[in-house]
């Protein structure tokens, strides 16, 4: 057993346990190798190592990672300094924890996946149009939209430019290699074009047009047009392994080299780069991915971006995911679900000793637990086997305040079973729980305790650097109507509000998350042909010569939310490519449209809007009051060195020049069709300054002109 393994050569358990992330030892706890779906990414089975492990790991010093690899057997695969992505032998786990160069060792587990009226919503049009006092229009050309998601097709006519050419420029995909996945690398258009499909949405279980959705929303150029349709895409396929059973699960140390590589690739290329991830872990406790979180801030700065879904666990009537005993120190508190083969999973954060008897139901199976905290060794307790599900309990880091946390796991075998746990607690203090998956149902006694759907913004976009992003409802569907007892067409679908779906904030150590919000409600972008989403397809058409078809589907979460606002992000970093992550929080603060009081922890600063954004970062937002907000009808302008034609426009109309400051520069009229601007002429044909200039047309509207 790989618990075995991990023992050697560790002289003191205890003094190297939390070095090691919680679930990187509840995975030392099993045989990893033959675990089903965590082949080809989590334990790499080689004819000199038979059990590998990538994970995350931090060194005291950066001139130390090479010994410290060399000196355990580990290979490099994401280099950040003191912080790298390594391939380790498990044998030598328990050796490289003890050794004092390792500051932690870390493998969380649990990411999963979590445009028409969006672009109106989020105020993108003008943005796109370049509507004054715009200088021109943004459409993030020149800027680069990572997308780190499962299921693209690649051939989609969303991902054209207007010459019928590929706009991804780069791909980490897969191929088969007997039933294991085999790490491809495309940057050929014409290849990525002919490749058609991502590994993902070919192969399995996992089959899924989530990708496509989800880049068609941020970049998609077709009929429903994106809110970045010049950018640039690389994407990278975020399945591990779609023929296992679980390949859903994505794990830290993935996500973390999947970003490196777009960072990487983004300055190779010398373009600004956002990246989007629209999957996250509802229950990833800061504390245990504090290794990813200090390597994103690593990754992001100037002209480096992430945005991130803050989830879909907010609504109570479906799952009540918080729990506080107040001043109760005994509670039953009933969790409830439908069980698949994956990890249920109850955080427990309290300042004493917890004591524990449950009664877990898995169908006709029900059987009994009994533990306390004062039995935990090595911060764990063995791992219990049962016919019906698999049950661990570790301690975790403690929380920033001091309190202690521990993870209790389920692991049903059985799918599709309902599944309940009947937690007896009994405390020293006063405690909270905090579940995944699932609901809690009921606490008795009821008076004195808070159940609600708080704290379930997930990683990566709880993250301090990391834009966090809620689903704000826009749009009902047909679908949604009905008729009520008196022949009324109605809906209960309410929109200009938060979507009940939307996870909540607060974080584990108290920020407010999400950052913004966006429209990702009923949100129409690329799907691929499948019989299984017939019922979802907004449009189809037929492509020529082929029996395969072109869908646009409708689809609603923070999964949709999020790339609304990665791609409104590309378009302001067209106009500043030097925007830090500050910078995009600092501009959706000032701009967004509140729905609620601000601060808060569901809908963050607002609705995004796109376009005062842009004004904003122009610096063209309350300077000039004066001017229109729209550009003129009929009129069209054209700058020819010091002459600005207003074509359309009538001989004698007034033209007031003004600097971004809101300096009036120049008064004068249109004569012969044209705009004199000798005014901002220095000697001879040098203009006074470069720069943008705001023009207002007399009463008919403005326009920007940049000299």
């Amino acid at each position: 057993m790989l618990s075995m393994l991990l023992l050697l050569g560790m002289t003191d358990m205890t003094a190297q346990t939390f070095k090691l992330s919680g679930d990187l030892r509840g995975m030392l706890t099993e045989d990893v190798a033959a675990a089903p779906g965590e082949r080809g990414r989590l334990a790499r089975k080689t004819p000199d190592s038979p059990s590998r492990l990538t994970l995350i790991m931090k060194v005291t010093d950066a001139q130390q990672m090479t010994q410290v690899c060399d000196d355990y057997g580990m290979r490099m695969v994401t280099d950040l300094g003191h912080i790298a992505v390594v391939d380790v032998p498990v044998s030598q786990i328990g050796k490289a924890a003890a050794d004092p160069r390792v500051l932690r060792m870390e493998k969380e587990g649990g990411f999963h996946l979590c445009l028409d009226e969006a672009r109106i919503a989020a105020n993108v049009n003008p943005v796109t149009n370049g509507d004054a006092p715009l200088p021109q229009a943004y459409t993030g050309k020149g800027v680069i939209v990572g997308v780190l998601d499962a299921g693209v097709q690649y051939n989609h006519p969303t991902f054209l430019d207007a010459n019928g050419q590929s706009r991804f420029r780069k791909i980490w995909d897969f191929d088969n290699n007997e039933g294991e996945p085999e790490p491809v690398v495309l940057t050929n258009a014409a290849d990525i074009l002919a490749r058609k499909y991502s590994y993902s949405t070919c192969n399995g279980i996992a089959t899924t047009n989530h990708g496509s959705h989800v880049a068609g929303v941020a970049t998609g150029s077709g009929r429903y047009r994106g809110m970045a349709p010049e950018c640039d895409i690389i994407f990278a396929d975020a399945a591990i392994n779609p023929l296992s059973e679980r390949a859903y699960e994505l794990y830290s140390d993935y996500l973390l080299t999947n970003v490196k590589n777009m960072t990487d690739y983004a300055t190779e290329h010398h373009q600004p780069l956002v990246v989007n991830i629209s999957l996250g872990n509802n229950l990833g406790f800061s504390t245990e991915a504090k290794l990813l979180q200090e390597a994103f801030g690593l990754l992001t700065g100037p002209g480096r971006i992430i945005v991130a879904a803050n989830g879909n666990e907010g609504n109570p009537e479906e799952l009540n995911s918080y729990f506080h005993s107040g001043s109760n120190l005994k509670e039953n508190i009933l969790f409830s679900g439908q069980s698949i083969p994956m990890n249920y999973d109850i955080i427990w954060k309290t300042g004493g000793a917890l004591s524990f008897h449950l009664n877990i139901g898995i169908g006709p199976e029900n059987s009994a637990e009994t533990f306390s905290t004062t039995q935990l060794t090595d911060g764990m307790l063995p791992t219990v086997e049962r016919t019906a599900y698999k049950m661990s309990f570790l301690q975790l880091d403690d929380a920033p305040d001091g309190k202690h946390i521990y993870k209790l796991r389920f692991v049903p075998k059985e799918a599709n079973m309902p599944f309940s746990i009947t937690a007896s607690v009994t405390a020293g203090q006063s405690f909270e729980a905090f579940s995944k998956m699932l609901s809690i149902a009921s606490a008795v006694p009821a008076e004195g305790c808070t159940i609600s759907n708080a704290y379930t913004s997930a990683i990566p976009g709880a993250f301090p650097n990391v834009v966090a992003v809620g689903n704000f409802c826009s749009r009902v569907l047909p679908n949604d109507y009905y008729e009520d007892g008196e022949g009324n067409i109605v809906t209960e679908v309410k929109t200009g509000v938060m979507n009940p779906s939307s996870s909540w904030g607060p974080t584990w150590d108290g920020r407010n998350k999400p950052d913004v919000s966006a429209p990702g409600s009923i949100i129409s972008s690329g799907n691929w042909y499948n019989p299984r989403n017939e019922d979802e397809v907004v449009e189809t058409y037929d492509i020529p010569g082929s029996e395969a078809k072109e869908t646009w589907a409708g689809q609603s979460g923070s999964s949709q939310a999020s790339p609304t606002v990665a791609g409104i992000v590309a378009l302001w970093l067209q106009a500043k490519p030097d925007l830090t992550p500050d910078d995009v929080l600092t501009v959706i603060k000032n701009t967004s449209h509140a729905i609620e009081p601000i601060p808060n922890n569901h809908s963050g600063a607002g609705v995004i809007d796109a376009y005062a954004g842009l004004c904003n970062i122009l610096g063209v937002a309350n300077a000039i009051p004066a001017l229109s907000k729209n550009q003129p009808e009929h009129v069209t302008f054209r700058l020819v060195g010091n002459l600005l034609y207003a074509d359309g426009a009538d001989d004698g109309t007034p033209v007031t020049v003004y600097s971004l400051s809101g300096t009036v520069l120049q008064n004068t009229t249109v004569q012969h069709g044209c705009i004199s601007l000798n005014g901002l002429v220095g000697a001879g044909t040098v203009p006074a300054r470069s720069g943008v200039y705001a023009i207002q047309l007399g009463k008919l509207g403005s326009t920007l002109i940049r000299l």
